[in-house]
């Protein structure tokens, strides 16, 4: 391949993952770090994405009175680990750019009564009860908040004065 067009390949994929962020997800390639031959000697890789960050915005009612949504912006780190022939970590392992998703969460649903309770989603992980400290995966547990949450309090604007 000439590197003309190695050139235009990699002008190419730059375009489109600039132009269309979401489907720029970055896949692990063992092929990148490992030869042929290591790969047939039993070389392994495997992808972790970590959450590094999570940010919800301010909640807001929609869809009746009583159903409570968030705006959340999570950043995942793809950590791609290899592995040698003998099950040891090699230091070839890398990590792909972070990659940020945004979604609408649910965090409170309404009640016949005109209230609202904390809604729980069915993949949602309570803490195990014999974890003492943070160690579990917090990014992964329902709203604890009080329903219908608290609105944030408005800050009153100062006012200029005027000298005179």
């Amino acid at each position: 391949m000439t590197r003309t067009r190695v050139a235009i390949i990699v002008f190419t994929v730059s375009v489109a993952a600039a132009a269309f962020p979401g489907a720029a997800w970055a896949e692990c390639y063992l092929e990148n770090v490992a030869s042929p031959q290591e790969i047939a000697d039993g070389w392994t890789i495997h992808e972790d994405l970590r959450v590094v960050k999570q940010v919800d915005s301010a909640p807001y009612e929609q869809g009746g009175r009583g159903n409570w949504f968030v705006d959340r912006e999570k950043t995942t780190l793809p950590l791609c680990s290899v592995f040698d022939d003998l099950g040891a970590y090699s230091l070839r392992s890398y990590m792909l750019q972070p990659v940020v998703t945004k979604v609408q969460v649910k965090i409170c649903q309404a009640t016949a009564g005109g209230g609202s309770v904390p809604f729980v989603p069915p993949d949602a992980k309570p803490q195990p009860s014999d974890t003492a400290h943070e160690v579990f995966d917090s990014y992964k547990r329902p709203y604890a908040g009080p329903c219908p949450p608290v609105r944030p309090a408005l800050v009153p604007v100062p006012r200029s004065r005027k000298k005179g």
